[in-house]
């Protein structure tokens, strides 16, 4: 029977290994880290996430904006920094994110690139973000996704997402444009299980209409059939299309718990 840990030490391809026979330490530990760059094609769901999450107030603009679609959620990956500065503007906001039953993901605590960082250096960096979380949230979170700033999967990235059981994660779409026509275009080409980048910027002088494309976004996909759903529940529809049929039983996306069980 496979942990959840065990899982993600082993990664997709080991994990049909364990179906039928046993896996000793070593080669739990020679297994890279899961890497996912978009979900199943076989469901009509995607992720859309926003990154570095500074601005506290656009941050709550996004928590009412999707109340009124009751299935759709968002992932969050942020930034320390704007983290404490985002608590700081607006005490709460990232409990109301959490509350609103939207995801966390880790993205560095500086966002600094993590190709000129050491594995150590990136694991003491993801422990005191974690740690900052924690504080203004008021409870131990449970994070499963990771994103590299510049999108660099470097091996020292890579290194601290199999040490601290995190999935590494990019995306296979963008709605961000210079006008709001051109991201409903964009969002024209979405597909099941899209992972959606996005940011938290609001500031048309500069050509930032992420929030305003949103807005417009929501609705569209809505009419399209397409459900925005947590990285977890998308990870783990993956998880069922790839491996329930050779004996998995599927676990809930908040846990991302998987169980094989040996013939």
């Amino acid at each position: 029977m496979l942990s959840r840990r065990d899982f993600l030490k082993l990664g997709g391809a080991a994990v049909l290994t364990t179906a039928f026979s046993r896996l000793n330490l070593p080669q739990l530990d020679a297994s890279p880290a899961p890497v996912i760059y978009h979900g199943s094609r076989n469901h009509p769901t995607i992720a859309i996430t926003f990154d570095d999450d500074w601005h506290p107030e656009v941050l709550d603009q996004l928590i009412e904006m999707v109340k009124p679609y009751p299935d759709f959620r968002f992932t969050f990956f942020a930034i320390g920094d704007a983290i404490l500065i985002d608590e700081a503007l607006s005490p709460g906001v990232w409990k109301r994110i959490a509350q609103n039953g939207h995801e966390i993901g880790y993205h560095t605590f500086h966002h600094v690139d993590p190709a000129v960082m050491s594995a150590k250096a990136l694991i003491a960096d993801f422990d005191q973000w974690m740690n900052t979380l924690q504080q203004v949230l008021g409870f131990q979170p449970t994070v499963h996704f990771a994103k590299p700033p510049y999108d660099d999967l470097s091996p020292s990235f890579l290194t601290l997402c199999k040490e601290r059981y995190l999935v590494a994660t990019l995306y296979s779409l963008g709605y961000e444009a210079t006008t709001v026509d051109e991201g409903l275009n964009l969002a024209a080409k979405t597909r099941n299980g899209d992972i959606v980048q996005m940011h938290t910027y609001q500031d048309p002088n500069q050509g930032r209409f992420d929030v305003a494309i949103t807005e417009k976004v929501l609705p569209y996909l809505a009419e399209q059939g397409f459900t925005p759903v947590t990285l977890s529940t998308l990870y783990d529809q993956l998880l069922q299309d790839q491996y329930n049929s050779l004996g998995c039983d599927v676990g809930t996306g908040a846990s991302l718990t998987r169980t094989c069980i040996e013939p």
